[in-house]
């Protein structure tokens, strides 16, 4: 049998082998690039592909980068993740980030192939025969991308290797080295002005479509982790007073109270596309393209399984203000932790799942549409005997619930990711200009006009550069929460290993003398004063930040394979 079928496979070899077109015959999946790069409808439909990879952030969003596994407030001081498997817990926050396991923050391999069919297009459009305005707009968009995946492996690796040809075998630089950070920021910049020239104005683009005000935002962004703060005082500022603003503005902007803020806040993150505040967005349509923050972070009661997996923490908790605008440490704040989610400030309301929040919109499982965070009481809570589908601090995300999905959403996430918002912008502009040129009337004024937005107070008067940089660390922590900046920001400010390596807290909350539904007392206890609120450590709670992870490490594979490659050092 087995001579048979050899004699079998030997003659169907030559057989073959005596057709002249054995050797030529062409995949039936895939289009070569010479009919790829001269047709501008194909052309257009690769534009697409490529632009399809700039990641989102939502929790098990579709894209390369980061908020695939989890959110970055689950590495930072912002949250915890409830389980062991997930990266942020068996990795990240253990301090073993090696250069074969970057517990879901390696974005190497992913950036630099749709860095490489950037450049394939680029270096096409010039002799394909296309509109001279799908030249100029996609050589833009394409700058955009570059701009986007250069300032990301800068953010994480350091300096990297700047690729703007298409590389072969023959190609000299096959094998580069890493371009110096400074570098690196300059290509960045260079990249993004010239997208900023070729792309529209956001009103003349599509709904979540890449624009002028989008590369600009980005461009300052970028020059504020290069500490370039003119540079980038001066770029936000285009967006905020100046021809390049386009009709941006903040969403909600002059609230009639403190809970029509909050509702503002609220809605701003549920939108689909378009919303007059964001300014570059990756927008969703399922079921073709869909997220799962819903179906991976609402509470128990609401959902049939998973859920739960970001949890705040105590120290974001105590970070909102109170509705007077005052820290909650402030003697004169009234904070007391008998009643402690009562007066503050409108975005922690819309940001924070907490004991007795309300969420009525949809009809829940069993028992009153209020979180109940209880300990052990089975509910949304922490506690020893959970099933572990609840929160293991007694908080939830809030932040981009979306209740008109119904009870126990999969599949069907549409809420757009928001990744610059003129919000940021104003941040970016206070915090270059206050580097650059201390707490001038227009630092006050960008950091004002966000707090307007919260119906919280002005800052006082007369602060010191020091005391404003701090007003607005503070500003950036609660403004942009959950957003994946803080862990970022931890590290530009080179306070991460100061502030990560710590153990941080959840709440403990548990009746005070009432007795249980088991013992015929009420099913749900909601009045503060029924109820003892103490904050708890557990193992999950603490975070170990090497002072290396202020780089990643190079993929071990990209090193070995490189000699010109250094790694970073600690790794």
């Amino acid at each position: 049998m087995q001579r048979g079928i050899f004699f079998l496979a030997a003659y169907l070899l030559l057989a073959a082998s005596c057709s002249d077109d054995f050797l030529d015959l062409e995949p039936t999946d895939q289009l070569a690039s010479s009919q790829v790069f001269v047709d501008q409808g194909l052309a257009n439909a690769y534009l697409n592909n490529i632009i399809g990879e700039l990641p989102a952030g939502q929790y098990n969003s579709p894209g390369p980068g980061y908020g695939n596994a989890y959110l970055l407030a689950s590495i930072s001081d912002e949250a915890r993740s409830k389980s062991g498997w997930v990266p942020s817990n068996a990795v990240v926050r253990t301090g073993n980030i090696q250069p074969t396991n970057l517990g879901g923050l390696a974005i190497w391999g992913d950036a630099y192939s749709a860095l490489r069919k950037t450049n394939e297009l680029l270096a096409a459009l010039p002799d394909g025969d296309f509109d001279d305005d799908f030249k100029v707009t996609t050589a833009a968009k394409l700058h955009f991308v570059r701009g986007w995946f250069y300032f990301d492996l800068v953010r994480r690796y350091g300096g990297v290797p700047i690729i703007t040809e298409v590389q072969t075998l023959e190609s000299e630089d096959l094998l580069p080295s890493r371009d110096p950070v400074p570098a690196v920021y300059d290509f960045i910049s260079q990249e993004l002005t010239m997208a900023a020239e070729g792309l529209p104005d956001k009103p003349d683009a599509p709904v979540g479509g890449l624009n002028r005000q989008a590369a600009i935002g980005l461009h300052a962004r970028a020059m504020l982790y290069a500490e370039r703060w003119a540079e980038a005082a001066a770029l936000a500022d285009r967006l905020v007073t100046g021809e390049d603003n386009a009709g941006l503005a903040l969403f909600g902007a002059e609230p009639g109270s403190p809970e029509e803020a909050a509702q503002n806040y609220r809605d701003l993150f549920l939108s689909y596309g378009g919303n007059v505040e964001t300014l570059y967005e990756i927008t969703f349509l399922p079921p073709e393209r869909a997220h799962e923050f819903d179906r991976g972070n609402w509470p128990v009661r609401w959902r049939n399984d998973n859920g739960g997996q970001t949890d705040p923490t105590q120290e974001v908790v105590d970070a909102f203000q109170t509705a007077d605008g005052l820290d909650i440490d402030d003697p004169a704040s009234g904070y007391t932790l008998e009643d402690p989610y009562s007066n503050r400030e409108s975005r922690f309301y819309a940001s924070i799942f907490y004991h007795g929040a309300e969420f009525s919109e949809v009809k829940p499982s069993r028992g009153a549409p209020f979180i109940d965070m209880e300990y052990n009481a089975f509910n949304e809570g922490p506690g020893e005997k959970r099933d572990g589908n609840a929160s293991i601090t007694g908080y939830l995300v809030r932040k981009w619930v979306d209740p008109s999905l119904g009870f126990a959403p999969e599949g069907v996430s549409r809420t757009a990711w928001q990744e610059i918002r003129f919000a940021e912008i104003l941040l970016i502009y206070a915090e270059a200009e206050n580097e650059a040129n201390g707490p001038s009337e227009k630092v006050y004024e960008a950091i004002n006009r966000v707090r307007r937005r919260a119906a919280l107070p002005p800052l006082a008067d007369g602060l010191s550069q020091d005391e404003m940089r701090q007003r607005i660390r503070h500003e950036r922590r609660i403004e942009l929460v959950f957003e994946n900046h803080r862990w970022f920001d931890l590290r530009r400010w080179g306070i991460a290993s100061e502030v990560l390596n710590a153990t941080f807290t959840g709440i403990q909350i548990e009746r005070d003398g009432v007795p249980t539904a088991a013992e015929n007392g009420p099913e749900h206890v909601f009045d503060p004063a029924k109820l003892t609120f103490t904050p708890f450590q557990t193992g999950q709670f603490e975070n170990v930040y090497p002072e290396r992870y202020d780089l990643l490490p190079l993929p071990l594979g990209e090193v070995e394979a490189n000699p010109n490659l250094s790694q970073n050092p600690g790794y």
